[in-house]
């Protein structure tokens, strides 16, 4: 992948596909969403999928949707960078300042977007059978961003919605890929959960966060079961989970009953001997 530093392209077609090159597998393969690719890049969600629709023209990238039980996963990219065709770049830079002309004197902001996004949904899903390692949380950026506002010349809307925090979003992946391992389904993202991971995060670091996550999912303490691992739980009882996590041990109710009992005859026998010590026996 050290050959992406060597092609002619543009700062930001470069940027994205270092990006992509840097999830890759060996096969040229990954899967991160566009708002982690957003994040990292620093761009707006348009100009990610921008980007990525000029290095398919150049022949670097192909890209396929991908589905999971009628649920909506990340987009498949493989890269191979011996497809690359040099003159592309003036033809992609070219159709591109037209376009970007053409929209900002005649098309509104919210007709671009929607054509943008319909543009990008044209392909056929791909059924996903394998474990996503990428998994997509519910909060992905898909309106204009404040850095797109310096692209087009257009009025500032007065929404603005903010990017993910790619600590955030690493740590829901490894809690919804582990979920989806033990319940065969993926769990529900909303504001709600966003806000705990976030909280998490905070409590543990963004270091802990992902592992402890996952941990969590192996739990079989009786009131996380009962929850089905329900996030609010770990976040409730992040200090025991961590704490057994690094132990590499769990606490559950049956083996507190029997800590509790072990230390009650401990109590008893003590108590005993000191009886008989006090009489002269022992």
């Amino acid at each position: 992948m050290s050959k992406a530093w060597e092609l002619d392209l543009s700062q930001g077609e470069k940027l994205v596909l270092l990006a992509l090159c840097d999830h890759a597998n060996d096969d040229g393969v990954c899967y991160p969403s566009q708002a982690f690719l957003a994040s990292k890049c620093s761009m707006s969600y348009r100009s990610v999928i921008n980007q990525i629709k000029r290095l398919e023209s150049c022949g670097i990238l192909t890209s396929e949707r991908r589905q999971k039980s009628g649920s909506r996963q990340s987009n498949s990219y493989t890269i191979n960078l011996n497809n690359y065709k040099s003159q592309c770049e003036n033809s992609a830079h070219a159709e591109s300042a037209h376009a970007n002309f053409a929209h900002a004197n005649s098309a509104p902001a919210n007709v671009q977007n929607t054509t943008e996004l319909c543009a990008n949904s044209a392909h056929s899903f791909k059924e996903e059978p394998s474990i996503n390692h990428q998994l997509e949380p519910s909060d992905i950026s898909d309106g204009v961003t404040p850095a797109s506002q310096a692209e087009l010349p257009q009025k500032k809307t007065a929404q603005k919605k903010s990017q993910a925090n790619p600590d955030n979003v690493v740590c829901w992946e490894s809690y919804a890929r582990a979920y989806r391992n033990r319940y065969g389904v993926l769990p529900a993202a909303n504001q709600k959960t966003r806000g705990q991971v976030a909280m998490l995060v905070r409590y543990v670091g963004k270091e802990v966060a992902p592992s402890l996550a996952e941990y969590f999912l192996s739990h079989n303490g009786s009131w996380f079961v009962q929850c089905r691992h329900e996030f609010g739980c770990l976040l409730k009882s992040y200090q025991q989970v961590l704490t057994d996590m690094q132990r590499g041990e769990q606490m559950t109710q049956i083996k507190a009953r029997q800590t509790e009992s072990t230390q009650s005859n401990y109590e008893a026998a003590r108590s005993a001997l000191a009886k008989l010590r006090a009489k002269g026996v022992a």
